[in-house]
């Protein structure tokens, strides 16, 4: 698997102001000029006028816009932390010997992620020499010897 397809998306408006910012008030503090605090000389004040809409630049998000959108960005960035990458069952295995099992193999990775499908189709001869064709059912897991 690539390391690139597992990079998550680049965030992009409200997401990436979010992500930049730990608190709303460093949010706030952001928008807050030198001439502010130069005029009102208080720092609490220069957030409301920022939250209020009368100072900073574009489009102020609000406090309950800021935390939502924060907690959001926590669950996605949780559920994308717990998708480790699984062991390959065929990693570490000789397959030289076993032809099947070795193209299998080769398919491994790719069906994992979803981007290619295997069908198998097995041929059994029973003690009297006739042949089932069988057809797995393709939500059923075969469990092969590695």
């Amino acid at each position: 698997m690539d390391a690139l397809d597992d990079a998550p998306p680049p965030l992009t408006g409200l997401d990436a102001i979010v992500d930049q910012f730990p608190t709303y008030e460093d949010y706030l503090d952001n928008q807050v000029t030198n001439v502010d605090m130069y005029y009102l000389e208080n720092e609490e004040m220069a957030r409301s006028l920022v939250e209020l809409g009368y100072r900073g630049e574009g489009e102020i998000l609000r406090r309950d816009e800021f935390e939502t959108r924060k907690e959001q960005m926590y669950v996605v960035n949780r559920a994308r932390g717990n998708k480790k990458p699984k062991k390959l069952a065929s990693a570490g295995k000789d397959l030289s010997k076993k032809p099947l099992l070795k193209a299998l193999a080769q398919r491994e990775e790719a069906v994992r992620v979803g981007k290619l499908s295997t069908l198998i189709y097995v041929r059994d001869f029973n003690k009297k020499g006739s042949s089932c064709l069988c057809f797995p059912n393709p939500t059923t897991v075969l469990s092969l010897s590695w």
